[in-house]
């Protein structure tokens, strides 16, 4: 698995960055930041024991980095750090179920530490637990507005899951609320075995699809709702970025399903719908 997503991080304390930030989900411009939990106090366990766990996890070093997260715990069994520590271990190794316990024991010992509610979510998902993935996904959008978890309201997102596929991997990001000049509610961002981002999906809401969508479906957009559609983004072999349609979707889907059209996509290897061309010019007579 790929370890650059660098879930580790969520074992040190959250000050200046979120869960989410981490990853590559975009944040609001950071405002000098405060604590919000005693969670973030200095952490619990030996820095240099777990800086080799997280050398080893940067190596791949599945192994090893549990061996080094299991005897943080044995010497802190009650540190809810060395608990979410072994979780994270487990988590990058694709070993969500055994994952859950230790992230549910962090919880038990430090119930203000929000973001293990981050690693819950995947956790969740990964495991197939789509009804307790989807109760956390309800808990992050709740720090997300409450006013009482700034690292959280400066993010834009939050990474749901991340899911092997063949030589790739996927990580699936929901965003709070829609994002940037297509409105963007998912990323479903690829990489290579290496943590090379190759290319991301995007379900987005355009505006500009709305007046067709409105011709056609007049009571559904009376109603509000829209048109969405599945988009592609990556680097031509100049390195300029470059946007493809996939699919329109009327109507927007539920994570499920938009996770299902997604893997079929990736195995079918969907390439973009081109636009028509246009028309002839017609010579006047």
């Amino acid at each position: 698995m790929v370890s650059l997503f660098y879930r580790w991080l969520l074992v040190l304390p959250l000050t200046a960055v979120s869960f989410a930030q981490v990853l590559t989900v975009p944040s609001k411009p950071a405002e000098q930041a405060t604590p919000s939990s005693p969670s973030q106090s200095p952490s619990q366990i030996d820095p240099a024991a777990r800086d080799k766990v997280i050398a080893d996890l940067r190596a791949k070093k599945f192994d090893d980095a549990l061996v080094g997260a299991k005897a943080i715990l044995a010497a802190k069994p009650g540190s809810s750090q060395a608990n979410k520590l072994v979780g994270v271990v487990l988590l990058d190794d694709q070993k969500a179920a055994e994952a859950l316990a230790y992230f549910q024991k962090a919880l038990a010992l430090d119930a203000e530490d929000a973001s293990v509610h981050a690693l819950l979510v995947q956790a969740y998902a990964q495991s197939g637990d789509t009804k307790d993935r989807d109760a956390q996904r309800a808990v992050l959008r709740g720090f997300h507005s409450d006013g009482k978890h700034p690292d959280f309201a400066r993010s834009m997102g939050f990474l749901v899951e991340t899911i092997p596929f063949h030589d790739r991997v996927v990580q699936a990001v929901e965003f709070y609320e829609p994002a940037g000049k297509f409105h963007f509610y998912y990323r479903f961002n690829v990489f290579d075995l290496a943590g090379h981002l190759q290319s991301f999906y995007a379900l987005e809401s355009d505006d500009a699809d709305q007046a067709m969508f409105a011709q056609q479906h007049a009571k559904e957009a009376a109603a509000g709702e829209r048109r969405f559609s599945i988009d592609v983004y990556s680097l031509n072999a100049e390195g300029h970025p470059t946007q493809g349609l996939i699919a329109f979707i009327d109507g927007q889907p539920s994570y499920d399903d938009l996770r299902s059209r997604m893997i079929k996509i990736l195995d079918s290897n969907a390439q973009p719908i081109k636009p028509p061309a246009p028309a002839p010019a017609v010579a006047p007579r």
